[in-house]
């Protein structure tokens, strides 16, 4: 088997796991720009595997030419970049990692959730202002003891729910598959609909995919529930929630923290009010060093497991 990661800083030791069990890895060049579509359709045409991230699309044009079994492992949870077409699914089989960023993202959500109660950048701002914290306009607070929504009930959300019992904070939980999850009411854990998640909540956590059933599931309506002095935290899809309605919410009361992690649209950075209540990044939760090297060596371990 021959393969091709896009990554030029695959690990050696995803490189080894594959080497040794016979497959040849070649490595996108250093410095090179990444491969565009023209070039992924090549590579797809050309290599039985090929390792990619988020930023590579995968369309069903770049399959007309394929006609034998291929490899699709993709350094990420969700699949929603790669669309194979009807007649070419049964040749390929695809590897993700699902397991790799929850302990990434679960410290990025609550690296948010302090950040905001404890008033960090309302606090820098004063003091390069020359002001004290009586100028504060509200007194940090501690997590232990607030409840935290958390929706969606994957991977990441259960180590969310795991380091918020450790700050000592009550779990909500909501999702459409309690009955995949009938562990965590042991460990805690209460079930409730998304309507009481929203009034209940001290901390709101948004972990779920891009799919039909998800899309502006964070709707006007939840958001309007909500406690005006909420954290609201989400590193899914921007499509899964009302963005403007969360700035809307946010430049209302001046408390209520918004907390994004997504992909960079445009639209929305040109009407950002610039408010310390709302941090958003460039989808950087899950991006941490050890993450991509949890990533790699999975999808080295699944690639050969199909070979």
């Amino acid at each position: 088997m021959i393969a091709y990661s896009i990554f030029d800083d695959f690990t050696p030791e995803a490189m080894g796991i594959l080497e040794a069990s016979g497959v040849k890895v070649t490595i996108h060049p250093l410095g090179v720009p990444r491969p565009d579509d023209a070039q992924m359709k090549s590579i797809l045409e050309n290599y039985d595997c090929v390792i990619i991230g988020t930023s590579q699309k995968i369309t069903e044009d770049m399959f007309s030419d394929v006609n034998s079994p291929r490899i699709i492992a993709t350094a990420s949870v969700g699949l929603d970049h790669i669309h194979i077409p009807e007649d070419k699914k049964e040749l390929v089989s695809i590897i993700n990692t699902p397991t790799a960023n929850a302990r990434s993202v679960a410290e990025f959500t609550f690296s948010c959730a302090l950040c905001c109660v404890k008033r960090l950048r309302e606090g820098s701002e004063l003091y390069r202002q020359g002001k004290n914290n009586k100028s504060l306009s509200k007194k940090p607070e501690d997590l232990f003891g607030k409840t935290i929504g958390v929706i969606g009930a994957g991977n990441i959300s259960v180590q969310i729910m795991e380091y918020a019992r450790f700050f000592g904070m009550q779990v909500l939980c909501y999702t459409r598959n309690r009955s995949l999850h009938s562990e965590l009411p042991s460990k805690g854990v209460r079930f409730v609909s998304l309507e009481d998640l929203a009034v209940n909540s001290d901390v709101i956590s948004v972990n779920i995919p891009s799919n039909a059933g998800t899309k502006g599931l964070i709707s006007d309506a939840f958001i309007r529930k909500t406690k005006e002095d909420c954290v609201f935290i989400s590193i899914s899809r921007l499509d899964t929630v009302d963005a403007d309605c969360l700035i809307k919410k946010a430049q209302a009361c001046p408390n209520f923290y918004v907390c994004l992690d997504a992909d960079v649209d445009q639209e929305l950075v040109n009407r950002l009010p610039n408010l310390p209540n709302i941090i958003i990044t460039p989808h950087i939760a899950g991006g941490t060093v050890e993450t991509r090297k949890r990533m790699f060596r999975e999808l080295a371990l699944g690639i050969t497991e199909l070979h």
